[in-house]
């Protein structure tokens, strides 16, 4: 088991010494310690290695200077400042990392109640088609018991619990969650780190959470030349008109529709989000058709999602050429068909 997760489940709280943590991580102490952030306050006891049950009593004896008393032994021991600064180990970070390797949108909170528990992300619309990622952390199976209950009571749709480890995770837990159609994914088999790497996502982990994710979202299947556009027909003939932020009003002579971005092929398969080239679409939308250097939202980056906008509209209504093309002055861009 990752000596991080292992070390966090020993720990009832979130927050130890910094001689603790090293005592606990050894070598993964360096690899891991971005996860640790300093709080005020120091320790006013530490561990005596290699004896489980006996602790140094922190004095300070001078301004700055600090010993250990060993009750056992009635010893003193010269104590190190820096060993003495608390690190708590930062949740929010955690949920950063995770999300540029899972996917989901961060909307960090720590949830109510006595336990350790929090919210990191959601996925797509949690209310809707979405879920959300929330996490437990907990030093004992009866605490467990009182977290996935109180996630039950609080969340009706299926969401990822993300625990240490499953070493606390009994049967009537795993049922409850398996009927709710979540998924639990332990971060010692999940989240990754050596010396060498930055954290990664494991083979299982990535594959069970993109099989979760299909199941609630199903990818949408495009075709090209979906829309019935007549034979021969133009860019110019093309009129699309916004309705509101996810659908337009689409009409080519007499066949109209209104459609999703979704519908269009313009969805983001990473947030189940509108994609940047939908984005750029009703840009272009708000400037009447046009965009130069001076137009809001103008930035490198549109030269690539024009290219790509271009692509997904052409396979969508089977039209050949540009349908957003350079102007006369080659000093912006302009749709050819009419846009609203």
């Amino acid at each position: 088991m990752n000596r991080l997760w292992q070390a966090l489940e020993q720990l009832n709280d979130v927050a130890t010494s910094h001689f603790s943590w090293r005592l606990m991580l050894g070598d993964a102490f360096d690899s891991h310690c971005d996860l640790l952030v300093p709080i005020k306050g120091l320790a006013a006891a530490l561990p005596v290695p290699n004896r489980p049950h006996e602790w140094l009593e922190i004095v300070e004896v001078d301004v700055g200077v600090f010993e250990g008393y060993n009750e056992k032994t009635e010893e003193y021991v010269v104590v190190d400042r820096r060993d003495l600064v608390c690190y708590e180990f930062s949740f929010s970070k955690l949920a950063t990392e995770l999300a540029s390797l899972v996917g989901f949108e961060v909307a960090f909170e720590r949830l109510g109640g006595p336990m350790y528990r929090y919210r990191l992300g959601h996925y797509g619309n949690p209310n809707g088609s979405g879920f959300s990622f929330f996490l437990a952390k907990v030093s004992d199976p009866r605490r467990l018991d009182w977290c996935i209950d109180a996630f039950l009571a609080e969340f009706q749709r299926p969401f990822v619990l993300f625990i240490t480890s499953k070493r606390m995770l009994n049967s009537r837990n795993e049922a409850l969650l398996d009927s709710r159609g979540s998924l639990v994914v332990p971060l010692d088999q999940a989240f990754l780190r050596s010396k060498e790497v930055d954290w990664s996502l494991s083979t299982w982990a990535h594959k069970q959470l993109v099989l979760f994710r299909d199941r609630l979202m199903p990818r949408p299947q495009f075709a090209v030349g979906c829309f019935p556009t007549p034979i021969n027909s133009r860019w110019s003939d093309v009129e699309i008109e916004f309705k509101d932020g996810e659908t337009v009003s689409v009409r080519i002579s007499d066949q109209s529709e209104v459609l999703s971005f979704t519908q269009l092929g313009l969805l983001d398969s990473r947030s189940g989000k509108p994609s940047k080239q939908w984005e750029l679409l009703r840009t272009f939308a708000e400037n009447h058709g046009v965009m130069t250097w001076q137009s809001p939202g103008a930035c490198r980056q549109n030269r690539k999602r024009r290219e790509l906008l271009n692509d997904s509209l052409r396979k969508f209504f089977d039209i050949d050429g540009d349908p957003i093309e350079l102007t006369d002055d080659k000093k912006g861009w302009r749709c050819v068909f009419r846009l609203k």
